[in-house]
């Protein structure tokens, strides 16, 4: 009876070794892997790099401009065709420079005005705050709303006081990114890599959580003025539920 005991001991401890190990094999997976499937992707982000200038009345100089250049960030965001579910909100936070430009002051805003010019309104730097867009009937970018289908959502990243263009040449002035060549800053000066993190919830109240980061800005945005460019590849990035 004894060695009944002992062996069926045995045997129960073996099995609870097996599922442990199964269990944390699969834990590890996830750690790694994350997600396989999400009722929401995002499939592109899309990045606009240009410079706008703030011109100054000094009674002086005909031209007396701050210049700062801009990155629009807009994050396309697709349903995932076997799912049912929909978008409660989509939250961007954890801003942060993982690597700081040599010129400028970097920040983060939400749109507020009309599309032909979304950020007229903006002031709150959002560098240390979260991003939330609602899910709606439609997207909506001046309001923080998005479509509960899948839509668009965007964001601002800018280099505020890179420097002033004082000029009393009585030429048109191009705001775009040659102006930075007019005050002696170059490329390597204002790049900058940004990480942070998206939370997709659904109406489930599900939430997935994943990091990413994009580096800014276009590299021929002053050569060309401005720069447009897609980032598509998000296979370094992974979503877990939190």
């Amino acid at each position: 009876m004894k060695k009944i005991q002992v062996l069926k001991k045995c045997v129960f401890l073996f099995c609870l070794i097996v599922v442990l190990m199964v269990v944390i094999s699969i834990m590890l997976k996830y750690e790694v892997e994350g997600e396989r499937t999400l009722p929401y992707n995002i499939s592109k982000i899309f990045v606009i790099s240009t410079v706008e200038g703030t011109p100054t009345d000094d009674g002086e100089n005909i031209w007396n401009i701050n210049i700062k250049q801009v990155n629009d960030l807009y994050f396309y965001i697709d349903k995932n065709d076997a799912t049912d579910e929909t978008i409660k909100q989509i939250t961007i936070e954890n801003f942060a420079l993982t690597k700081s430009p040599q010129k400028g002051e970097v920040t983060i805003y939400r749109p507020t005005g009309e599309l032909e010019n979304l950020y007229t309104y903006s002031e709150q730097n959002y560098l240390n705050e979260s991003l939330t867009y609602t899910g709606a009937a439609i997207d909506d970018l001046k309001t923080l709303e998005i479509a509960n289908t899948g839509g668009v959502i965007g964001c601002r990243v800018a280099l505020n006081n890179l420097g002033t263009y004082i000029s009393n040449e009585s030429t048109e002035i191009t705001y775009d990114g040659t102006l930075l060549q007019n005050i002696g800053v170059t490329l390597e000066e204002i790049k900058l890599q940004l990480s942070f993190d998206i939370l997709i919830e659904t109406n489930q109240n599900v939430i997935y959580k994943g990091s990413m980061s994009v580096d800014l800005p276009g590299e021929d945005m002053i050569q060309n003025g401005s720069s447009n460019f897609e980032i598509k590849d998000f296979g370094d990035v992974i979503f877990k539920r939190m």
